[in-house]
Formats: C-alpha cells, sequence, structure tokens
C-alpha cells in the first residue's frame, strides 16, 4: 500500500513539474527562469521515467523500499551541493540550473523522508 502511495506521489510531482515547466518555457522567460524551468522539467521528465515501471511491478517489500528511500536520501549529499555550487554562479542560465536542481531535491528529498519515516513505524 505504502509503495503505491509513493509511486502516485513522485508520478504526480513529475507531472506537475513537467507540466510547469512546459507552460513556464512556453512563456519565453528570461536566462535564469528559463535555466530553472529546464531543470525542472528535466528532473520532472526523469522521476516519470523511473516510476512508470514501478506502476506495473509487484510492490516492493518494506525493508527493499526502506532502502531504495534510504539510497535516495543519501544522494541529496550530492544533490543540494551541486544545486547551491550552481545556484552561485553568475551566468543566469547555470545560476537557474542551481535553483532547479534545488526545489526539485528538496520537493523529492521531502517526499523520500516522509515515505521513509512511514515505514519505520
Amino acid at each position: 500500500m505504502i509503495h503505491q502511495q509513493l509511486i502516485a506521489t513522485i508520478f504526480a510531482l513529475a507531472f506537475v513539474s513537467l507540466g510547469g515547466a512546459t507552460v513556464a518555457l512556453f512563456l519565453r522567460p528570461r536566462d535564469s527562469a528559463r535555466g530553472f524551468w529546464l531543470m525542472v522539467g528535466l528532473w520532472g521528465l526523469l522521476d516519470g521515467f523511473i516510476v512508470w515501471p514501478a506502476l506495473l511491478q509487484d510492490p516492493m517489500a518494506p525493508d527493499e523500499l526502506r532502502w531504495v528511500l534510504g539510497i535516495n536520501l543519501l544522494l541529496q549529499l550530492v544533490y543540494l551541493p551541486t544545486g547551491i555550487v550552481l545556484a552561485t554562479r553568475t551566468k543566469a542560465l547555470v545560476k537557474g540550473f542551481g535553483w532547479g536542481v534545488l526545489a526539485s531535491a528538496i520537493m523529492l528529498g521531502a517526499i523520500d523522508a516522509v515515505f521513509y519515516l512511514r515505514l519505520l513505524n
């Protein structure tokens, strides 16, 4: 049950990310905002590709799912510093990429943390 809720939540985030990025990029934003929305859209696309097969498979066992979520949470140690470094650059497009990485990583990290904690109970 929790596996399906996690997949649905990430799939919804992917859908919202792609939809928001599509609309925002259609409006032709400046470099910083364009970088942000490109990165958010790419993360949404990647998230969708990752969870799509999970919709068609049998649910993971709670221990296995907890392990996957733990790995994802450890990856925050890469995503967040990378986003910070990119967001501090002077080139507007790269700065936007950094903010996009941070926004996407924080959202996914929060989802992973909530479901990881739910699995501990």
